[in-house]
């Protein structure tokens, strides 16, 4: 210690590994990719089981009269609702590499966003193509 009161406090130099490696990057990026390749696998089950789910919707005679959605608009519109949906699907990975690099690592968060992740896109797809799934109303 110095006489100086002014000198900023001595601490400890000796930092934690993983701290460094967290502020330089590095371990970020060794972080995130096994979370995202481990999502890039559910993806395939979020597709069967979202594309499952549109095509029940599309099917006539499930809903009372059937729908209207196998017409040019309504195909335009799953298209839409598809793309949308892989682009959201991109939050599961970087809130779970973001839980990770905090760290906490539970592999019940993985689950938790992807069940929670794939209901709430199967409600707005509902949502979306509510207006061919209700008959006229003349």
């Amino acid at each position: 210690m110095t006489n100086n009161p002014y000198s900023s406090p001595t601490t400890d130099t000796t930092t934690d590994d993983a701290a460094s490696t967290v502020e330089s990057g590095a371990s970020v990026v060794e972080l995130a990719k096994p979370v995202f390749l481990a999502w890039e696998r559910l993806r395939i089950a979020y597709i069967l089981l979202l594309g499952a789910f549109t095509a029940m919707l599309a099917m006539p005679g499930v809903i009372s009269n059937g729908p209207q959605l196998l017409t040019f608009r309504g195909l335009i519109m799953i298209a839409e609702g598809a793309i949308v949906a892989n682009v959201l699907y991109f939050a599961g990975p970087i809130v779970e590499t973001y839980v990770r690099w905090l760290g906490y690592d539970r592999t019940w968060v993985r689950w938790f966003l992807f069940a929670g992740g794939t209901l709430l896109t199967a409600l707005f797809a509902l949502v979306s193509l509510a207006s061919g799934l209700i008959p006229n109303q003349n």
